[in-house]
């Protein structure tokens, strides 16, 4: 069988499983930081599944750029782990709900370890049914790689049952940093660029549309009813601004870059980590609209959303130096800084006067950089002239 449809299957599946863990995270109990604060456990174990199962797409799609086509033990293999994914928005919120809980621990760290295990046996398959490609003997991968990860999650079920009970957690966490160090390693300039892509827009398109399931229900048939949550509709409005202006800043970046890295590829990640929490703060600033912290972690979401753009063009132009395209259309990052700085401004100008301002001058950063972003292609059409 031909890997082309599975991969796109495989993906679609990973982009759900994140996204829809930000529907599991509670709202704070009010508009402020120490409220906020209190979540902090849901954010962190969030965190925590985003980068294994970034972790493991980036291995799955480095291990698929060697082989041409899978079998059935393949097959049943990747659906197992699968469905083992399948399962982490449930178990990673009732974890965030109960983590001195040992046996919200037991499970979250099984999960975790039989997640792992079912990718390696995946891996170990793949090998198996392509004994003969060359391809395959380029990786060069190391058991070490997957076995220490795995020890580390092994001793966290050691503290939990001796000395610490979130010690699961706390070695979950371990275990993903270190297999991504690992992975690093493998990590190769990628010419084939559309998987990635895919992934992107996979995870874009959903985070947009369960912004929408965040708005409540008008409450009757009423023109009066739905207009009471002009409010909700105006934050998502920005907010859909948002998210479309990150694709279409990502389009016009893989429109002309020739080749990605391990580096450009978790620079681009960790926008998305950040981008994925927009419906979450939506519904937070929805709430509690004229309230600073709201506000302010929405300005502050946004501005590192823009630098992490910068961090991965940066990265992008320095393996591509040659690309006449990519280096002139970025050839500095003044509307990502000016949106930065735009933003710190208003976040200062909402915390002495009006809160709202800040939501505002996010959708306002993006209709400066659309103005740069017009130039730039113009400039760019005189080269191709």
């Amino acid at each position: 069988m031909e890997t082309n449809r599975f991969e796109t299957f495989y993906d679609a599946v990973l982009a759900i499983v994140i996204t829809i863990l930000v529907l599991k995270i509670p709202q704070p109990s009010g508009p402020e930081w120490g409220a906020f604060l209190s979540n902090s456990l849901n954010l962190v174990t969030y965190f925590i599944v985003f980068l294994s199962i970034i972790n493991i797409w980036f291995s799955n799609q480095n291990l698929f750029q060697h082989i041409d086509n899978i079998n059935n033990k393949s097959l049943i293999a990747y659906g197992f782990a699968i469905f083992l994914f399948s399962l982490f928005p449930y178990f990673a919120s009732w974890l965030s709900l109960n983590v001195y809980s040992l046996a919200a621990e037991t499970i979250f760290g099984l999960l975790i370890l039989f997640a792992n295990l079912s990718h390696i046996l995946a891996i170990v398959v793949l090998f198996g049914a392509n004994k003969s490609s060359e391809k395959l003997k380029e990786l060069n991968i190391k058991k070490i790689n997957f076995i220490i990860p795995l020890l580390i999650i092994l001793i966290g079920f050691v503290l939990s049952y001796t000395i610490y009970t979130p010690g699961i957690y706390v070695a979950s966490l371990f275990s993903v940093l270190l297999s991504i160090i690992y992975n690093r390693k493998q990590g190769k300039e990628i010419k084939d660029t559309e998987r990635f892509e895919a992934l992107i827009d996979a995870i874009i398109a959903i985070i947009i549309t369960i912004i929408v399931l965040e708005i409540p229900t008008a409450l009757n048939g009423s023109l009066a009813s739905l207009l009471e949550l002009k409010l909700e509709f105006l934050a998502y409005i920005i907010s859909f601004i948002v998210c479309f202006n990150v694709w279409n800043f990502t389009y016009n970046l893989f429109a002309i870059v020739n080749k990605i890295n391990y580096k450009s590829i978790w620079s681009i990640a960790s926008a998305l980590f950040f981008l994925s929490l927009v419906p979450y703060l939506t519904t937070y600033v929805a709430m509690n609209f004229n309230d600073f912290v709201p506000q302010c972690l929405y300005g502050l979401n946004f501005m590192i959303i823009n630098i992490c753009s910068i961090i991965a063009t940066f990265e992008l132009k320095k393996i591509d130096s040659s690309n006449e395209f990519l280096q002139t259309a970025f050839k500095n990052y003044n509307n990502y800084i000016l949106n930065i700085i735009f933003t710190i401004i208003f976040i200062i100008i909402g915390y002495l006067y009006y809160p709202p301002i800040i939501i505002i001058s996010c959708l306002l950063s993006i209709l400066i950089t659309w103005i740069f972003m017009i130039k730039k292609i113009n400039i760019l059409l005189k080269l191709i002239k």
